[in-house]
This record gives structure tokens, sequence and C-alpha cells, in this order.
């Protein structure tokens, strides 16, 4: 449409064009015989007249459209003749949605993945995995002068540069066995239950959503073992001079993060023990 040069309004324009394909059409059917009415045909409103009016506007129509398509046809530049737009828009489209879902579907795998290895599933307590043993250790004196106490070894001959005082006293150990990848959070305090000093111990174990759906524990070939003792069992008492056998109780409770415990009152954290197992209780 570069022959369009803005002076007239583009309806006026393609009605200019539209006359002029018509005066060419009837220069073209002129030679034509004309058509003579018979008297019965002659009639204004009579079936043939409107029959024959109906074919040479038809006739019209075609025309003008074959001309119109024929100018629009050389005003189009020849590089977009073959231009799909609606195709061209179509696979654009499906090709946006398909990067829009790929992307959602990484992101969402991701950040699965981050949060299956961040969170921590609670263990339930296993009788046969877990367990808390006394383990005889020797009161000694380091080379720097403090007490530990020392995992008893008969055939240690004391050249580690520790005195042994020769007491042997029974640890408290919490064990586990045959579970791999695992954690485990603890919390403890004195507790004064009528009159009576209680050293009470919540501790439990945990598994993150990673390994629990990619790693059982019963079909690896290998499986981790370990304990642990310490101040969270014997408080202040843990490897001290003044050391005093003291009632200790020590449950099982499966809940994340126990060190969080420590914000509650001690009337609060004594009364968790109606939702643990009480693993072993004793004066030590």
């Amino acid at each position: 449409m570069s022959n369009y040069d803005g002076s007239c309004k583009l309806s006026v324009w393609l009605c200019q064009i539209a006359k002029h394909i018509w005066y060419q059409w009837l220069e073209k059917h002129s030679r034509f015989k004309q058509v003579e009415f018979s008297e019965d045909m002659r009639g204004a409103d009579s079936p043939e007249r409107s029959t024959l009016l109906r074919m040479e506007k038809t006739d019209l129509y075609k025309a003008i459209y074959e001309e119109m398509s024929i100018v629009i046809l050389h005003e189009i530049p020849p590089e977009d003749k073959n231009i799909d737009f609606l195709k061209r828009l179509k696979e654009k489209i499906i090709h946006k949605n398909i990067m829009v879902t790929v992307l959602t579907c990484t992101i969402i795998l991701c950040s699965f993945i981050i949060f299956a290895k961040h969170y921590e599933l609670p263990l339930p307590f296993d009788t046969n995995r877990m367990f808390v043993e006394l383990r005889p250790h020797v009161v000694t004196t380091n080379k720097d002068g403090r007490i530990v106490w020392k995992s008893f070894d008969p055939s240690n001959d004391g050249d580690d540069g520790q005195n042994d005082s020769g007491d042997v006293i029974n640890v408290i150990e919490m064990h586990y066995r045959g579970i791999s990848r695992i954690s485990e959070s603890s919390s403890g305090r004195n507790i004064n239950r009528n009159g009576e000093n209680v050293r009470v111990v919540y501790y439990g174990y945990a598994k993150t959503l990673w390994t629990s759906l990619f790693f059982d524990s019963d079909l690896a070939d290998y499986s981790e073992s370990g304990s642990s003792t310490g101040s969270i069992i014997y408080g202040d008492n843990y490897q001290s001079y003044d050391y005093k056998p003291q009632m200790i109780e020590i449950y099982y409770l499966p809940i994340r993060n126990l060190y969080k415990l420590d914000d509650l009152t001690d009337e609060e954290f004594d009364g968790l023990k109606e939702k643990s197992t009480l693993v072993w209780s004793g004066v030590n």
C-alpha cells in the first residue's frame, strides 16, 4: 500500500479503487450480447429479472475482489508473502509455555532437594538400636592438672601423660547402632522435684528427609554406631573434682530441635517426661 499518500481516508481511497475496477468491468462486459426481456420478464419484481440482477452483481463482486487481491498482493514486499503470522504466533506461544514449564519444574525440583536435605524427621525409639549403658572409666589427671574420665583399658601402661588415681566409676553412655546418617540432639537440667535434686535428660535422633527417602540403614552395607556422654547427662558434675552421685533420669523424646527446651520453665521441662520414653534412671 505504498501508493496511499494519506490525502484522504483509507476507506475513500479503497472506494476509488473499487469504482475504477467497476468501470473496467463494465468495459469488458459491454461486448456481451444484451439480454432482451420478454413481456413476461419486464416486471420489476419478476423472478427472472431478480435472478439476472443477482448474477450480474455476483460477477461484479467477484471482479472487484480479484482486482483488489492483485493490487494488495503487489503492495506486499516479496520477502513477506510467505509469512504465516498465526502459525508463527502459535509456535512462539508454545515455545514460551515450554520454557515456563521447564523453568517451573526446575525451581520446584531444586527447592525440594534443598528442603529434603535440611528438614529432619525424628526417629521413633527402638530398643534394639538405642540404649544406655554404664561403662567403667578411670579417674585420671592429665598433664594440665585437669580431671579426666578415661575409658578403662587394662592394657594401657600409663605412658600417655596421665596419672591414674585408681578410682573407677561407671559412666553413663547413650548408644545407637545399626543406623546411618543420623543427628543427635539433647537437653538436660537439674529439677527440684519434691525437695529432691533430679537430673532430667532428654535426647533424640533424627534423619533428614533426603536420607530417609534414599538411604535405608537396613539395606546399607555399612551402618554406623556411636555413643555420647558428657555435661548433658552430668551437668556441672562432669569430670569435676566435686563429683557426687546424683539421681539421673534419661528419656528419649522424638522431636526436632531439643535445644529449644532450654526456654521452658522447670515445670514445663519436667512435664515432658509424660510424652517421652524412659530409657534409664538411677543414681550415678
